[in-house]
C-alpha cells in the first residue's frame, strides 16, 4: 500500500522518536538525569523563570506529573521557588548548581543532535525546525 504524504510523514516521525528519546536518556543517565528532568531544566533555562502550570503546558504533561519531577529536581537543588503574584503562586528558577548541571547536559544532548543530523544541511535542519513549530501550532490551536 501506497503511504499519502501525511501519512508517510508521521511514519517516519514516529519510526525516528523512541530511538531518539533513547540515545538521549541514555546520554543523560551518565549525569545522573531522567529525559524529564532535562525537559524541565531546557525550558527553564532556555525560556526562563515560570510557573509550574506553564510548565506543565509547554510540556503538555499533567501537573501531578510536572509536580513529582520539580520534586526530585528540587531535592536535587538543581531548582528553586520564589513567591509569585500571589501566596500560591510559585515561580520556578534554575539554582547555579541547576544551570551547571544544564550546561553539561546541553553539551552532552547536543552532541547526540548532531550525530543524529549527520549530512542533512543547516538550512535544511533550519526548515524542518520551523515546520515543527507550525506543527506544533496547528496541533494547540
Amino acid at each position: 500500500m501506497e503511504l499519502l504524504p501525511h501519512q508517510l510523514f508521521f511514519r517516519r516521525f514516529t519510526d525516528l522518536y523512541r530511538p531518539l528519546i533513547a540515545k538521549v536518556g541514555g546520554v543523560l543517565a551518565e549525569g545522573g538525569l531522567t529525559v524529564p528532568h532535562w525537559s524541565v531544566l531546557r525550558i527553564i533555562a532556555e525560556e526562563g523563570e515560570m510557573t509550574p502550570a506553564e510548565l506543565a503546558f509547554r510540556q503538555n504533561v499533567e501537573k501531578p506529573t510536572v509536580s513529582r519531577n520539580l520534586q526530585q529536581l528540587h531535592e536535587r537543588g538543581l531548582i528553586d521557588f520564589k513567591a509569585g503574584r500571589d501566596r500560591r503562586e510559585k515561580i520556578l528558577f534554575l539554582t547555579e548548581e541547576g544551570r551547571a548541571v544544564y550546561e553539561q547536559a546541553l553539551d552532552a544532548v547536543s552532541a547526540v543532535e548532531e550525530e543524529v543530523l549527520r549530512g542533512i544541511p543547516r538550512e535544511d535542519q533550519m526548515r524542518m525546525a520551523e515546520f515543527f513549530s507550525l506543527i506544533r501550532k496547528n496541533l494547540i490551536d
